[in-house]
């Protein structure tokens, strides 16, 4: 890990454009004209590394989604097989809060570089930001991490190609592809962390408030999920409604990122991504029936969790 970051910083810190351009991998991030989000480019093909899973077909999910298929996305890895599977690989979408496991992913990274972890104050935003989606808190841990520029570098350097970070970071875009390829690396491993530091991200996910583990955290009771999830309503599109993590338990192991927008409301965007988190666990697995983490007894309802204090939705601009 080391010698990555410090090839990282020789182009930051010491402003030497050709050394990080050696050490960087050879990506390139498009610009929002180049690759616009949405279904007029839902046609693109996923990424050349995602093979096909026998376990899917667009025929199926589009017959399962219904009505507005082409305004989602799903990238799915089945651990167990290597497979991955995208679904409607062209679209990019706003990120709302998922993009708060990129700004910590950046953060730990560049302390751990600097031979030591988070702060104690650090770790208290930190759990803020992913358990709580606390706004305010990833305000402070993003312009502490070095803000758009440092985050982006992270993202490229993930190989994460279709992710435009944001000064705003809520409204920073990506896809589905991107959100699952980190997934991936936090569960499996890269150079860019060490195992301590993505076994603490993914704890953090792993006890996100009840409320907020919908989406990829849709699985029965007793499963193993690691989940942050993001909404936002944003002109045009409407209710932006995503989720990424991963999951484990009852012979499944898989990462998960689910991207959506034009949700005509916030319970209709949460139901969506439900849908598409149970259709993922039944293709994956042999166990019948879903019983969700987010359900709750009949004729009771809980609070709505996007009115929590802390959770509000992100302001414009966030910087």
């Amino acid at each position: 890990m080391g010698a990555w970051w410090a090839c990282r910083r020789a182009g930051v810190v010491g402003g030497v454009v050709a050394a990080a351009m050696a050490c960087a991998p050879a990506v390139a991030v498009p610009s929002a004209s180049a690759v616009p989000p949405g279904p007029e480019n839902a046609s693109a093909a996923p990424a050349a590394s995602d093979r096909k899973s026998p376990s899917f077909s667009d025929r199926d999910v589009a017959r399962m989604l219904g009505k507005g298929a082409d305004d989602v996305s799903f990238s799915v890895r089945d651990r167990r097989t290597g497979e991955t599977y995208t679904y409607n690989g062209g679209f990019q979408n706003t990120t709302a809060s998922i993009v708060k496991v990129l700004v910590l992913t950046t953060i730990v990274g560049e302390r751990r570089e600097d031979g030591r972890g988070l702060s104690s104050k650090q770790r208290a935003l930190a759990e803020r930001m992913i358990r709580y989606s606390d706004n305010d808190a990833t305000t402070s841990l993003f312009s502490q991490a070095g803000g758009r520029a440092a985050v982006q570098r992270t993202a490229d350097d993930l190989g994460m190609t279709r992710t435009k970070v944001k000064g705003a970071w809520g409204t920073t875009t990506t896809s589905a592809a991107d959100q699952r390829l980190l997934m991936d690396k936090l569960v499996d491993g890269t150079p860019h962390l060490e195992k301590r530091d993505r076994a603490y991200i993914l704890e953090l996910m792993g006890r996100v408030t009840p409320e907020q583990r919908w989406g990829v955290g849709s699985v029965p009771k007793g499963t193993s999920v690691a989940v942050k999830n993001g909404w936002l309503p944003l002109e045009p599109h409407g209710w932006r409604i995503n989720s990424i993590g991963s999951v484990k338990g009852d012979g499944r192991d898989y990462t998960l990122a689910i991207l959506s927008y034009d949700n005509g409301s916030m319970e209709s965007g949460v139901t969506r991504a439900r849908k598409v988190s149970e259709y993922v666990w039944k293709t994956l697995g042999s166990s019948a029936d879903v019983a969700s983490e987010g359900a709750t007894p009949s004729g009771t309802r809980p609070t709505p969790f996007w009115i929590r204090r802390g959770a509000a939705l992100p302001p414009h601009p966030i910087v």
